[in-house]
């Protein structure tokens, strides 16, 4: 039976959890979190690295500021992260490949990075545009981020494509700051409003360049709006002669991610048997490992 590690206890580290605990193949041995929690298998985050008990270590952490972090602690173990910066996804990728020599990472396994990665490769085969849209829903790491800002208590933000977005991609648009709202909820000390608001639209690779919305709030409006865990991806595809139009719409965001990051897990002891090292990303696994044999 496969043993794995959280590291990392908010929203995505529970989806983890609910997902091995309903799997029945996997055991659970470790949550790592900077938190005191409550929890049998808890260990501080200053113990990363020092026991290596475990197959694999999920890495459930904000890509704004934490992921990169833990990349040295955790250079002798093998790890699945949903790293979904996508600018830096390649550097990131190139220095984990420098470091883990002995061990193998696979990196960015979300819906987005991820499976719409593989859809953005594959239906951009002969098409003469490609573009992705997302929402309406919660993003992780955005909200990650905002809530990264000192004075900000919590956060949540939310992806809206505009109005007009699919008729913009038929026009030529591909560029996702030109596709989209990003709409925030944020409860922050109240002197610190100004800056903050001022940090969130000018945060790059996150809100720099994108029509934005920051809304203050209480803290309990932003648990309310917490609630709304749903989210939806859409790439398409458009070509002379053709159109390719891949859609994913989930009920939970942190939970569809949590099953695709345990795919790539299941897959790992078959990379490493058969080689594999360093950093990969879903564009670098086989299909072959992740596929049922009955799906040509």
């Amino acid at each position: 039976m496969q043993k794995l590690a959280i590291v990392g206890y908010g929203n995505l580290g529970k989806s983890l959890q609910k997902q091995i605990e309903r799997d029945g193949e996997m055991e659970l041995v470790a949550v790592y979190s900077r938190r005191n929690i409550a929890h049998p298998l808890a260990r501080p985050m200053r113990e990363l690295g020092c026991k290596n008990d475990f197959d694999v270590a999920l890495i459930a952490l904000g890509s704004y500021c934490e992921v990169e972090a833990f990349a040295e602690p955790l250079v002798h173990i093998n790890t699945v992260d949903s790293f979904d910066t996508h600018v830096k996804i390649a550097e990131y990728k190139e220095r984990l490949g420098a470091l883990k020599k002995d061990s193998l990472a696979v990196v960015s396994t979300g819906w987005d990075p991820g499976l719409l990665s593989l859809a953005r490769a594959v239906w951009g085969i002969g098409a003469k545009r490609v573009a992705t849209l997302w929402g309406e829903g919660v993003s992780q790491g955005h909200s990650n981020a905002v809530r990264a800002i000192p004075g900000v208590l919590d956060a949540v933000q939310f992806t809206v494509p505009k109005e007009d977005a699919v008729q913009s991609i038929a026009e030529g648009v591909t560029d996702g700051r030109k596709l989209h709202r990003r709409i925030c909820y944020v409860a922050c000390v109240e002197g610190d409003k100004a800056r903050v608001e001022k940090e969130i639209r000018t945060m790059p690779n996150y809100f720099d360049g994108y029509d934005v919305e920051v809304n203050f709030v209480s803290p309990q409006e932003v648990r309310e709006q917490k609630l709304r865990t749903y989210h939806r991806g859409q790439t398409i595809a458009l070509g002379e002669g053709f159109e390719a139009n891949c859609t994913v719409t989930m009920e939970s965001n942190t939970d569809y991610t949590a099953k695709i990051m345990l795919a790539y897990a299941q897959a790992l002891p078959q990379l490493l048997a058969d080689g594999y090292r360093g950093a990969m990303d879903v564009l670098d696994v086989p299909l072959r490992y992740l596929a049922s044999r009955d799906v040509l």
